[in-house]
């Protein structure tokens, strides 16, 4: 999201006035539970009374070992990526707001609308309508690289969002929304999905979310976003943090089978565990992951690493990160004719540098 990259744990601003690096007397660590506390976290400029503005451009540097199980096939990867996100927030009255993300993505080299809507606000109600993401995870990291259970994160072109908070220990969220996949024979149907947070501590949260409809997902499950019967999907997660650390773990998964996939990949389903540790008196952060996935294409079934961010400045952000996955592969003889090469583990390494304006 704009102006917090993409992690659940990050140092809030400092002061205008102080330039050095973030230390123990700076609020640094904070949990931003929907992308309107991350986005007001970050940088904004105002153009006028009514209309504010805040960008965020990334670059980043991959490269990644993928090792077979048949030795000669092994290779190297290395890409290049850039992304620049806009975001502008118009103050069209006391009680509503208007507010659009545009994304520039150097690969596949297009320009996107990321978020659209409007917000109408009657504490401790508000709505928001038009395109957006549903409540449903979370998908917390300190990684350049999202956890795997992303493949349930859900972006729909007509969202109706209604939120509840009577203060900042309870959140619900509920959302009826459109999205690309529909039952065969049908065309443009709603689905729907409810998110409850609860922070009984101060540095304690969890909280469950549910979706009607896990093929809606910004993974697109299906070929063609048809299916016989709706396959939901269920999250949660739950994080603890403070000044000097901050840990979470999260969960993510379909409720029942899709009938149009494999067998082996019918009933996706992952969870990541993160551990995060800021360096007292630098304006380092460290942090380690354990994930695991099950039935998800394309993914290791294990994948553990550590990360690094160094917070420059008030602007500024580098991100290092090391990867290990391991995929589950089914003993083969080389010499049987129904052999298939298949990869086994997987060993990357990640670079981005983030400037916030």
């Amino acid at each position: 999201m704009l102006s917090c990259l993409s992690t659940g744990l990050m140092a809030e601003q400092l002061p205008a006035t102080d330039d050095d690096a973030i230390n123990e007397d700076s609020e640094r660590a904070g949990i931003y539970r929907t992308p309107r506390e991350q986005r007001e976290a970050g940088l904004q400029r105002e153009f006028s009374e009514w209309l504010r503005f805040s960008g965020l451009l990334e670059g980043e540097a991959l490269s990644y070992r993928q090792q077979y199980n048949t030795p000669a096939l092994d290779k190297t990867v290395r890409e290049q990526a850039a992304t620049l996100q806009l975001g502008f927030i118009a103050d069209l009255y006391e009680w509503a707001e208007a507010e659009v993300v545009f994304e520039y993505d150097s690969d596949p080299d297009e320009i996107v609308v990321e978020e659209a809507f409007i917000t109408l606000d009657f504490e401790p109600f508000e709505l928001s309508l038009g395109k957006q993401y549903t409540p449903f995870g979370l998908y917390y990291s300190n990684f350049i690289t999202g956890p795997m259970l992303e493949f349930g994160e859900t972006s729909a072109r007509h969202v109706a969002l209604a939120n509840y908070g009577s203060d900042d220990s309870f959140d619900l969220s509920i959302a009826a929304y459109k999205g690309w996949a529909n039952q065969q024979g049908r065309h443009d149907s709603w689905d729907w999905a409810i998110g409850f947070e609860h922070a009984p501590l101060e540095g304690l949260l969890w909280g469950l979310s549910y979706q009607t409809d896990l093929a809606d997902s910004d993974e697109r499950l299906l070929e063609d976003d048809r299916y016989v019967n709706r396959v939901p999907g269920f999250s949660g997660f739950i994080s603890a943090y403070s000044d000097a650390f901050g840990c979470s773990f999260e969960i993510l998964g379909a409720l029942r089978d899709f009938q149009e996939l494999d067998p082996e990949f019918n009933h996706p389903r992952a969870w990541n565990l993160e551990f995060a540790y800021f360096l007292p008196g630098t304006d380092f952060e460290y942090a380690i992951r354990l994930e695991k996935s099950q039935e998800l294409e394309d993914e290791p079934e294990v994948r553990y690493g550590m990360a690094t961010t160094w917070y420059v400045n008030h602007q500024i952000i580098f991100m290092l990160e090391f990867l290990h996955g391991r995929y589950k592969t089914m003993p083969q003889d080389p010499e049987d004719e129904d052999f298939e090469a298949a990869i086994e583990r997987v060993n990357a390494l990640n670079a981005k540098l983030s400037i916030q304006f």
